[in-house]
């Protein structure tokens, strides 16, 4: 019985999202009945994710894999057969919402974003919507399969001018790295025994890319330095090393909102509040690990609903 399901559960998934596919059309009743039918049967909600699958599959080969989405009150074209889309656009539910709403609210027309682990550009795209053609986005990413992606964002949200990649990854010091690689490039790493996800995925081979410090890279930009308002940092464990690679530039830019994926304790953690940094959570997912924003000011703002 359980073989016959899943043979038909198959069968099922692959004629709707092939169905899907040819007729885009019905693409917004599938998102809408599939949203209905996953909120009240399990059995039937695997049907659906699994139409997913194949239409996901499918849709990387066409090329048409970006839809529309509201974020944080911005217009974003969003690619959803990426994990940064896929819930949002299938289910109502946005990628980081906390963090999302919280590097919107902080930026200003002019301003300059720098986001440090930018992968497929989910950020780097939200940034540049807010800081407009007055302001810059630097997304240092060194994973090229990820740099692929974010050149494709850029283009579909028109924001080529204002979004600056640098193919490069940020630590402690400027040197060639080895970056180890996963299935999902949002997991690759400079230094795998600190990876959050090291229990759980594996890593299969490496390839040597350029790391620099955000210091030297802004010591050579000067006239963005004075200008940056907010810092990204997500690198897959090594948190610590971007943050002393950009002591001086905590210094020249004191007002900076500072925003990482780390754990209370951590090296970066520490670092930040020995700076007089203060921390407030935003979209925790194992235990404490998640996004913390960190702020100079009196005390954080609150997030807005």
């Amino acid at each position: 019985m359980k073989r016959w399901l899943r043979w038909w559960r198959g069968r099922t998934a692959v004629a709707i999202g092939a169905t899907i596919a040819a007729w885009p059309r019905f693409e917004p009743a599938f998102v809408r009945i599939g949203r209905w039918i996953a909120e009240r049967s399990f059995h039937a909600g695997t049907v659906y994710w699994f139409s997913q699958d194949d239409l996901i599959g499918r849709l990387r080969v066409s090329g048409r894999r970006f839809r529309r989405l509201a974020i944080s009150g911005l217009d974003v074209a969003v690619d959803v057969t990426d994990g940064t889309g896929r819930l949002h656009y299938f289910y109502g539910q946005p990628y980081e919402p906390e963090l999302a709403r919280a590097v919107a609210e902080c930026l200003s027309d002019g301003d300059v974003f720098i986001d440090v682990g930018a992968n497929v550009g989910f950020f780097s795209v939200l940034a540049g919507k807010r800081v407009g053609r007055r302001g810059a986005v630097i997304a240092f990413e060194p994973h090229p399969g990820a740099r692929g992606g974010l050149h494709h964002a850029l283009a579909e949200n028109g924001l080529g001018e204002i979004v600056e990649i640098c193919d490069a990854a940020l630590g402690a010091e400027c040197r060639p790295a080895q970056l180890f690689l996963s299935d999902d490039s949002v997991l690759s790493t400079i230094d795998p025994s600190r990876a959050p996800a090291r229990d759980d995925y594996a890593f299969r081979g490496s390839i040597t890319v350029a790391m620099i410090t955000l210091d030297d890279w802004l010591t050579r930009h000067p006239d963005l330095g004075p200008r940056v308002r907010a810092i990204k940092i997500d690198v897959e464990g090594t948190e610590g090393d971007v943050v002393v690679g950009m002591a001086g530039t905590l210094l020249t830019c004191p007002p900076a909102h500072v925003f990482c994926e780390t754990a209370p304790g951590s090296v970066a953690d520490q670092l930040l509040r020995t700076r007089g940094y203060r921390a407030v959570a935003l979209d925790l997912r194992k235990e404490s690990f998640g996004n913390y924003w960190y702020t100079r000011e009196p005390a954080a703002r609150a997030i807005s609903s």
